[in-house]
């Protein structure tokens, strides 16, 4: 094959055009220190560059979103601090201040301060980043508590904003200002106790606190100084004016009188009798109650020595009252041959009297018989010498027990008791208070005086006038209730869970809610609905009560404050744990930051060693390939010519 000069010519400029290529490209290597400076350099490489660009450029907003999520929450965090530390000096306030000691003055200044707390703690809750309301929900132009004369409401929604801080992966840097501000923390009257007294007509399933009576075998047993009856409750007794007509007429208990206590709570017996032993009296009575040993095997012993001796052993255990006790001793020492001994009693002063006739002087001894102590707790353990006069056996005036073992009626009566007075009065038997409970029987059927209420729920507020229920014999609870329900406050009253009293609460939670008195009286004190059931409510109820002097008003806060605060730190451990969130995004956006650009250099960046050792044969290979084109390329007078 013939090589023609034009041959030689193209291949050394081939040659030539090829090494300046590639000088070219490794200068251009070497000075930006990338691999691939375009798609052509590496065409497969070039979509695994743009892949991690982009995701690097994701993750750079990812930061400057979880760096925005962060200072909205530290505003939110500090913010709620502020406000924790206002609760604590406001209860600080209503605890010192509540105490007797200190004088109106100091409550009016008291009160200054409180006024200060809610201007602050309106401000904290007002709080603003960039602009925007933190506390508001969406609503982030509007402050989120407005506070004015006519109440207190929350303005915001209760929309999420939501920071997205990876790939379908979202933080919520929102709270709510109504969650801690506004929100019920507890109930008006829900722990109250009207303290409804006994009626006539009330039905035993209300007592104990609805849990009723158990009649069991529908007996009880009632000792007086007369005697002991038996009062038998086992017909259709449903009330309390049943229960009293049984032992008041069916028994007829001597000189004894069952009625509702004056007090209300619970009911009461007088015995009208003079407080004095009769041979009818039940052993169980003496001793204040603790009666006297009977059991087998601590019998008393009576002997004599003179002439003799002679001894009786005298089994008291079948006895019930005293005059079984004085029967058995007088028939049993005539059997043991012991004369003119005989037993009695002396009514006035409480005791048993041992009276020994016989005509020749004997030492009478009265023992216990092993190891009892019947004879000591009859008074009559010792020496007769002519007449004993025993020791005072302290009986109790009234006693009722159980008819038998097991039974319970008599205690869920309120009278499994005994009493040195004449008047027994009965535990409070706690009745269930319902729709239909009488006002009048309320705090022990001592009554409420009834006057004018305020509710105020959020800007909107009216005064219930309750004061002509105060002479309507017929008026119930029920009516106190409607009266709330229909004044159109939107407030709902009804019973609370314990049945002992009302409860009222508004039907939101995005205002805040109060109960006072809008005369001079203390309505709602007595009804136990004073108050407000969230915390900036009762700021303002601690700033009015310190104002007008109220100790019993200012009580009222301090449980209110210890749930805010629990409340508020339901709050504070959200933020916390999304601030725990965020920063553990942020961790992993700096790890995968870190991940994608050992990729991206792994991908784009050049080998800078390889390179400029390839530059320098790259230079080396140029300089000899222009060498070689400048002899082998001679100019001719052709090449002139053309």
């Amino acid at each position: 094959m013939r090589v023609s000069s034009k041959m030689m010519s193209d291949r050394v400029l081939f040659n030539l055009t090829r090494a300046t290529t590639r000088l070219l490209d490794l200068q251009t290597a070497s000075s930006s220190g990338r691999r691939i400076n375009r798609p052509s350099d590496d065409p497969l490489g070039i979509i695994d560059d743009l892949n991690y660009r982009f995701r690097l450029s994701d993750i750079a907003q990812f930061n400057s979103n979880i760096r925005h999520s962060k200072s909205w929450l530290s505003y939110s965090d500090m913010a709620l601090s502020s406000i924790n530390d206002l609760i604590i000096n406001a209860n600080d306030i209503a605890v010192q201040l509540s105490n007797d000691t200190y004088d109106e003055a100091a409550r009016i200044a008291g009160a200054e301060t409180v006024s200060d707390i809610f201007s602050r703690m309106l401000e904290a809750v007002n709080s603003q980043y960039q602009g925007n309301y933190i506390f508001g929900g969406s609503k982030m132009d509007l402050p989120p508590i407005l506070a004015a004369d006519g109440g207190i409401i929350y303005q915001g929604d209760y929309q999420d904003i939501m920071i997205e801080t990876d790939k379908n992966s979202y933080l919520n840097i929102n709270s709510f200002g109504s969650e801690f501000m506004t929100k019920r923390v507890t109930v008006l009257g829900e722990n109250f106790d009207l303290n409804p007294g006994l009626q006539p007509n009330l039905w035993l399933t209300e007592l104990n606190a609805g849990a009723g009576v158990n009649m069991g075998a529908g007996h009880i047993t009632i000792n007086t100084l007369n005697g002991s009856y038996d009062v038998d409750l086992s017909g259709n007794i449903n009330n309390i004016q049943q229960i009293l007509d049984e032992i008041n007429i069916t028994t007829a208990i001597p000189n004894l009188i069952a009625s509702i206590a004056g007090s209300g709570s619970g009911l009461q017996l007088e015995d009208t009798t003079a407080h004095h032993l009769t041979l009818n009296t039940p052993i169980s009575m003496l001793n204040g109650g603790s009666g006297i040993s009977t059991a087998a095997g601590t019998d008393i012993t009576i002997s004599t020595g003179i002439p003799g001796p002679l001894t009786a052993n005298i089994d008291l255990s079948g006895a019930t009252d005293l005059n079984d006790a004085i029967n058995i001793i007088n028939a049993q020492l005539p059997a043991a041959g012991i004369m003119n001994v005989t037993a009695s009693i002396d009514p006035d002063d409480n005791k048993i009297v041992i009276t020994d006739t016989s005509a020749i002087p004997r030492d009478l001894i009265i023992d216990e018989f092993s190891n009892g102590t019947t004879a000591a707790d009859l008074g009559i353990k010792g020496t007769v010498n002519a007449v004993m006069q025993g020791t005072d056996l302290q009986p109790l005036h009234i006693q009722v027990l159980e008819s038998a073992a097991g039974e319970t009626l008599a205690d869920d009566l309120g009278l499994l008791m005994g009493t040195e007075n004449n008047i027994l009065l009965g535990d409070d038997t706690n009745p269930r208070l319902t729709y239909h409970t009488k006002l009048a029987s309320l705090n022990s059927n001592a009554g409420i005086q009834l006057g004018v209420i305020q509710i105020n729920n959020g800007v909107k507020k009216v005064d219930i006038d309750l004061s002509p229920l105060q002479d309507d014999p017929n008026a119930t609870i029920l009516d106190i209730v409607e009266m709330i329900n229909n004044s159109g406050i939107g407030a709902k009253a009804y019973l609370n869970d314990d049945r002992t009293g009302i409860m009222v609460k508004s039907q939101y939670d995005d205002r805040s809610f109060m109960i006072t008195e809008a005369d001079s009286g203390r309505t709602a004190s007595a009804l136990g609905i004073f108050g407000s059931s969230d915390l900036l409510g009762t700021v303002r109820i601690l700033e009015n009560a310190l104002t007008r002097n109220n100790i019993e008003e200012i009580k009222v806060t301090l449980d209110v404050f210890t749930k805010a605060l629990d409340n508020l730190l339901i709050s504070r451990s959200s933020v916390g744990s999304r601030v725990i969130r965020a920063e553990s995004a942020e961790t992993d956006m700096l790890n995968q930051e870190l991940l994608i650009t050992n990729q991206l250099s792994e991908v784009e960046d050049a080998d800078m060693i390889r390179v400029i050792t390839e530059l320098a044969n790259a230079e080396i290979i140029y300089q000899t390939a222009l060498a070689s084109a400048a002899r082998v390329i001679q100019p001719s007078l052709m090449d002139f010519l053309r």
